[in-house]
This record gives structure tokens, sequence and C-alpha cells, in this order.
């Protein structure tokens, strides 16, 4: 079967860059189907021609993953609403789409219903596929990732079929599907469990680094919502808490830096600051701190606005992004050796950061059953699961207990630690030597990192068969030994799950990133 007989129509010049613009691919073909028949098509053609696909949404991750030189599917043309069913109760409503819809336009649609997504990351412009498939997850000791509000996925697998997903319809595959970096398959529809729509009333406090980390068994559980900006240099931390309310939105405070010409200054300074003169990094970010927060303050700032809006984070600038996941109790330890980690790193002019640096939590415990929601409210704290299984290759600390919101405790809970270094204008930062100080200090603390960033590894952590030469400063190395060490029988029950799916390895578009990560052997796709 040839390309031309598919009647579907694909581009052979087309160029796709990741939101950061770090990463770019050129692959042979680039398709947009609008039906899941196409999607089967597409696939079915790669298996006769001895193609691999990758899928992408609005290519918010600035990780490699996505890179390939072959066929490119984007699901952006797939973005119908199709079903809403609201609980007799109306306590949750269960909505089903196509996997390309952005969750903005999502949103949207569930608000003119009156309703909304339980919780979310930090940005609202990625496809329902893609939160689904990389584990985006909020901040909040009571909710855990997006992906346990699916109550089904369907998919198109490796060998062209359609395969419907639930709790009860072939939950091992569903498990696998619920963070598959899109190796078994393509989520070509979901169905996700929607709340009553609330407000959140956020406050924003200025609180000192000692602070952070003497009330840090208390400050986890002290709100629904709930995340941490470090700013190391100025020795500070916003602490961000957001609770439901039904309250009217209220105008929220501006920012400093939505001024468009300071924004610019500051993209500005910071090309200086990586390109020129690194030691000024410290003045400059105590400088944007000071006239974005001010000093310490007794009294948080407050404001109501709609739940979209309220989990929603300016990410500033193009930026590598490093995040991992460890348990909630190592945290302290953790981020008193990255303070001195900078501290010493700045005063030898070793390396310099930029900030903030993102603290978030999440509850990945599950119950074992469904919960009764029967005298739930739009206000009621705590999720409405749409499944109790947990993914194989979540990257959250494992419990077997369930924590609901009134019994929750810090040991239960996972934090997350990320740290970004801007790219001013697109320009590459020196990023090797934080990185790996950051992933050392979080593997000791039994962390993970996130599939979906830009972890880096270590040569030592791969097999001498995919190792080069040389290697750019921000290029991943790899750590497919430590994640199988992380991920044990998981990890292999995945591939497993992942073999059975795609025998032809029609998903394992970016060869070389999923066997430096442990995802498959390299005897599988030589």
């Amino acid at each position: 079967m040839s390309v031309v007989e598919l009647s579907i129509p694909s581009k052979k010049n087309y160029v796709f860059k990741n939101w950061a613009g770090i990463y770019s691919a050129k692959p042979k073909l680039f398709f947009q189907p609008r039906s899941i028949q196409e999607v089967v098509d597409i696939v079915k053609a790669a298996n006769k021609c001895g193609k691999t696909i990758v899928t992408i949404g609005a290519g918010y991750s600035p990780s490699s993953m996505c890179v390939t030189n072959e066929w490119l599917v984007n699901l952006d043309l797939m973005n119908k609403i199709h079903t809403l069913s609201e609980a007799p109760n109306g306590s949750y409503a269960d909505i089903t789409v196509d996997a390309g819809i952005r969750i903005c336009h999502l949103n949207e649609y569930l608000n003119e219903k009156g309703f909304t997504m339980q919780s979310l990351g930090s940005v609202a412009q990625q496809s329902i596929a893609g939160i689904i498939s990389t584990g985006t997850h909020g901040s909040s000791p009571y909710h855990g990732l997006v992906s346990s509000t699916c109550v089904s996925l369907t998919i198109v697998n490796g060998k062209g079929e359609i395969v419907y997903l639930d709790s009860e319809n072939n939950p091992e595959i569903f498990r696998a599907a619920l963070l598959s970096l899109g190796k078994i398959g393509i989520i070509v529809a979901a169905t996700v469990r929607a709340v009553p729509a609330f407000n959140i009333r956020a406050t924003e406090e200025i609180i000192t680094f000692e602070g952070l980390v003497e009330k840090w068994d208390s400050l986890w559980l002290s709100s629904e919502f709930i995340r941490v900006w470090w700013y190391p240099y100025s020795r500070k931390c916003v602490l961000w808490r957001g609770s439901k309310t039904q309250d009217p939105e209220t105008a929220k405070p501006k920012s400093f830096l939505q001024n468009r010409f300071i924004r610019f200054l500051y993209e500005a300074s910071l090309w200086i600051s990586c390109k020129i003169y690194k030691p000024l990094t410290p003045y400059l970010e105590k400088f944007i701190f000071n006239k974005q927060f001010g000093q310490l303050e007794s009294n948080p700032k407050s404001s109501v606005s709609r739940s979209p809006e309220g989990f929603a984070l300016d990410c500033l600038f193009s930026q590598f992004t490093d995040e991992w996941a460890c348990p909630l109790e190592n945290g302290p330890e953790v981020l008193r050796s990255l303070d001195d980690s900078i501290a010493r790193a700045a005063k030898n002019k070793e390396f310099f950061v930029h900030v903030p640096m993102e603290i978030r939590c999440a509850n990945t415990t599950v119950p074992k059953e469904p919960l009764d929601t029967s005298q739930r409210t739009s206000t009621s704290e705590g999720p409405v699961y749409g499944n109790t299984l947990r993914p194989y290759l979540d990257n959250t600390a494992r419990h077997d207990d369930y924590a609901s919101p009134k019994d929750v405790t810090n040991n239960l809970l996972t934090v997350y630690i990320g740290t970004v270094a801007y790219r001013p204008f697109h320009c590459n930062t020196s990023i090797y030597k934080w990185f790996s100080v950051f992933e050392d200090t979080m593997t000791g603390a039994g962390g993970k990192p996130h599939w979906a960033k830009n972890f880096l590894g270590s040569t030592s952590l791969v097999s001498q068969d995919v190792k080069k030469s040389n290697y750019k400063d921000f290029e991943m190395r790899g750590m497919s030994t430590r994640i199988k060490e992380m991920y044990g029988d998981d990890l292999i029950e995945f591939q497993k799950i992942r073999k059975e799916q795609d025998p032809n390895n029609i998903f394992v578009m970016n060869k070389e990133w999923a066997v430096i990560n442990g995802i498959v052997d390299i005897n599988e796709v030589s």
C-alpha cells in the first residue's frame, strides 16, 4: 500500500519544533488525520512500508522524545466533543472527546455546561492525549496525575487495531496507556471525569527559605492546592495556596513582568548573563524578585479566579526544564543540599541557576474501589476518580495505602522539584553541570525523573553500544540501567504489554531515546 492510496493528505517538507524551540524534526511525511479510521489506515500503512510513527500535540514537552525523521502524526483535527453524561446527583460528569482536543478548549466547553477539570498542570494548551501520555500533574495533597480522572481510553495499537480500555476492559493495557509515552499506540479518544465548576481563592505569601524548611511538615496539608516557587539567590519563596470557592471572581494582582518592555529587558539581561558575564545572574534574579514581589510580607495577597486560570502559570521564556519526583518526607534534605550546591557553585563561579525553582506535591494513592460521591458539593475537597489503577510508568512514590483528604499524611505524598534554565531569545544556556548536580541529588533521595522533561542522565548508566564519542552540553546521555532499577517489575510488565500491542515497533519512533532510557532493549530494535 502506498501513501497515495490512503487518500489522506500528507506533507513532505513539514518541520516540527517543540514550544521551547530546543528540538526540531523534519519527518518524511506529516499527517493530520480527521477520524479514527484514518489513524488506523496510517498505522497499517506504516507496517507495510516499514516506517515508524511519532504522535505530537502542542509540543510543550522540552524533551527530544518526539524527534523523528520518519512519519509524524498530529491530532489537532481530531478535536470534537462527543458526549457529556452527568451523574444523577450532579456530583460529576463524564465527557468523551477526541484525543486531539486542547485542554483550554475543553475547559471552555465544560464551563458552559457548569463543570471543570479536577486538577491541571501549569499550561492549558496541551492536548488531552498529551497530558495523559506524559504523566501531567497539578499540585495538591489530595489529587494525583491528571490520568487518574480518565474513565476510558480508545487507542489504535501498533497492529492497526482499535482497542477500548477501561478498568474492566483490558485493565492492564489501560494501566500502560495511562502513561505510555506514545509507545503502545495512538490515543484517539478519551472519557474524562469532570466535577462541578468552582473558582479558586488563591493567596500568595512571601516566606524565607528557612521558613519553608521549618514549616515543611505542616505546610503541605494546609490547602487543597498548593505550590512553592523558590528563589535561591534571594533566600525567599513564594507560597501559593488555593481553595475551592463559589465566591465571585476578583481582579488578579498584576505582575511586574506583564509589561512587555520590562519583559524584553529581563530577557535581554538574561542573554547577557548567559553569554557574556555569568556572575551577573544572582544580582539580576535578586533585582527581579524584589521588583515583582517586594520584601517579606505578613499579609498574603488574595484573589479569586476560575479554576483553569487559577492553575495557570506564565512560563516566561523558552527554557530547558528538569523535574524529578521523590517522597515528600525527603524534601527538606533535598532542598538543603541543593541550596548548598547552588551557593558554592556561585561562589566558585562554576554554574548559576535560573529562577524560580518550582516545588509541587501529589497524592497518587488510589482507593481499592470507587468512592461514594452522593454527598459531594461543588466545593468538596479531593478527587472523583475516573479509575483506581496506577500507571506502570508513574514516577511518584509507591504506597499501598489510600489517603483520603481527611486521612492524608506527609509520608504518603510525593514532592516534585523542578528547575529551569532559560534560553533567552532561543539561545542555548549551559545546563550540564547544574542539571547533573540536581539529578544526583534527587537520585540520592529516591527520586525519579519526569519522563517528558530535559533529564540528562550519564554515560555510565547506558550500555557501550549506544554511547557517543561526544555530546552537546544539553544532550541527553540516558539512564537505562537506573530506570530499570527504579521501576523494576512495573517496567518489565510495561515492556511486555508494549511488545504485545506494538510487535513491529511502529511506535518506537525515536529509537535512541527509547533505548538509552530503558523503554526497549537495543536488541529489540537493532
